[in-house]
């Protein structure tokens, strides 16, 4: 029985070293074929764009700038003011543990504030 264990832990271990030493030489050195590089198109193509453009989304960096910059907040009762309210005619309050948070209304199609959502209808208050 011993021997038939030794044979099959050595065996165990060659198949490990062997998938190991495949995975490592996959990196390889490359070896010139003598053709220029010839995109062969496929779903793979722009798969690299793509993912930098959700990255670099113009409104997801002005959502980030708005949450950094210390202009954009002030204080808020986060027990006693709603969650989500308006700061004024044009800007929305997100009342958070840590501060209020605000928003303004920049979208020529909702430019007012009602109930804590951008909105086309203004308030009474807002006229």
């Amino acid at each position: 029985m011993a021997p038939f264990k030794s044979i099959l832990i050595l065996l165990t271990m060659s198949c490990l070293l062997i998938v190991s030493y495949g995975q490592v030489s996959q990196g390889g050195s490359h070896i010139d074929q003598g053709k220029p590089h010839v995109s062969q198109g496929g779903s793979h193509e722009d798969q690299g764009r793509v993912r930098r453009q959700a990255i670099q989304d113009p409104t997801k960096q002005k959502l980030n700038e708005d949450a950094i910059n210390p202009k954009n907040w002030t204080t808020c009762d986060f027990g006693v003011t709603p969650t989500i309210s308006c700061y004024n005619c044009n800007t929305r309050l997100i009342c958070k543990p840590i501060g209020g948070l605000l928003k303004a209304c920049n979208d020529p199609m909702r430019p007012f504030c009602n109930s804590g959502i951008c909105s086309s209808t203004p308030t009474a208050n807002c006229f």
